[in-house]
């Protein structure tokens, strides 16, 4: 049985069907007292409560079930059963960029940039995380520099934004050359039991998939998938011992500060098998256009047909945005357009397109308009 398909609905350590309750109770009360309640007998009003209210903690039970389990635990629940295999939930973690400081030409000494230097961004701070020293023979330095308030709020600052020196320092301009990235809020349920459903896979020594994901994941929760592989030949062979990590983030590619995190926590002694030899990337990019077509049935709302279209490719699309090898399918592209009222989709593009492993689909553009055509059906 594949357990990845049980539905929460289906796992009960008791039966909590009303019906099923008031009929036995009915069943069992007329056995006892030898009489034949009819629906208007007071007995069976009291009766008709009794069984609500055993529904009720009968719920209450198989809910309490459900929650020694990782696949269906929730909150505080989740967290103990993460305790059992040392995954703890993962803390909200604070954006990162690489911010460059530049020594004026006019002036001629050295300067140290200390560590915490601070540079802002309006109200929002990033802080150097080490020292560096600007000379005259090197009027440039680049430091990596982490926001000092965890969650998203620090993600998104385009290049040059954050510029501001906290404390002037003489001869001494700074700006971010990349885009902030890797905030994130404190780790989802959702992503934290996948966590924990693959931490026995941890316990291994011999470098299993499972393991390198796992500690992957385990590095910040704005990864949301990861795939591990080999390193190939020209020929498409893997190459033994050459371990190949490609990690995905809630925001798309991962900023070059996330990888050198991965790579590092990757590195370890105590994570990497002593033989493996591993390298972290960004997964190449599909990148796919949407121009679909809608003929809808005679007198139906273009209008609200079309806003549905719309929703339902969204919630296609974010459906999609998180993994990793997601092949592009029109067909399922059609099914999810063909709203009520939709009569056909007729598909442009994208065209069938297989998506390896390491690869990430990302559609680039959307143009989904109505045709002037309608059709009876």
């Amino acid at each position: 049985m594949d357990l990845s398909k049980l539905k929460r609905e289906e796992v009960k350590a008791v039966s909590d069907d009303l019906a099923e309750i008031l009929a036995q109770t009915i069943a069992d009360y007329e056995a006892k007292s030898g009489k034949t309640l009819q629906p208007a007998h007071i007995e069976r009003l009291i009766i008709n409560t009794y069984a609500y209210r055993e529904m009720l903690v009968r719920k209450a039970l198989n809910e309490a079930y459900r929650q020694q389990h990782p696949r269906f635990a929730t909150g505080l629940m989740l967290d103990l059963c993460g305790d059992d295999v040392n995954t703890p939930r993962l803390e909200a973690s604070a954006a990162r960029c690489t911010v460059r400081f530049t020594l004026a030409a006019s002036h001629g000494e050295p300067v140290v940039i200390p560590q915490s230097t601070q540079i802002a961004a309006g109200a929002t701070v990033f802080q150097t995380a080490s020292e560096g020293t600007l000379s005259p023979a090197g009027r440039t330095l680049d430091l990596e520099a982490v926001c000092t308030q965890t969650g998203v709020s620090g993600n998104g600052f385009a290049a040059g934004q954050i510029n501001t020196l906290a404390s002037p320092i003489d001869g001494v301009s700074a700006a971010n050359i990349e885009v902030s990235a890797g905030g994130a809020d404190e780790e989802s349920d959702d992503a934290y039991r996948q966590r924990i459903l693959l931490a026995p896979e941890s316990f291994s020594v011999a470098g299993p998939v499972g393991a390198y994901e796992y500690f992957a994941r385990r590095v910040n929760p704005v990864i949301c998938d990861v795939h591990v592989g080999n390193l190939k030949t020209a020929g498409g062979e893997p190459v033994g011992g050459r371990v190949r990590v490609t990690v995905l983030t809630k925001n798309g590619l991962p900023s070059p500060e996330l990888i050198g995190e991965v790579q590092r926590a990757l590195s370890d002694e105590r994570v990497r098998p002593l033989c493996d030899t591993v390298s972290v990337a960004a997964p190449s990019v599909i990148d796919y256009t949407l121009d679909a077509e809608l003929t809808l049935f005679t007198g139906a709302d273009a209008a609200e047909v079309l806003a549905a279209a719309k929703q339902a490719w969204a919630d296609y699309e974010a459906s999609r945005r998180e993994k990793l090898g997601a092949d592009i399918v029109p067909l399922d592209i059609q099914t999810a357009l063909k709203a009520a009222g939709v009569y056909n989709v007729v598909l442009k593009s994208p065209a069938l397109t297989v998506v390896q492993p390491d690869q990430w689909a990302r559609c680039t553009s959307v143009n989904i308009r109505i045709s002037p055509e309608t059709a009876e059906g």
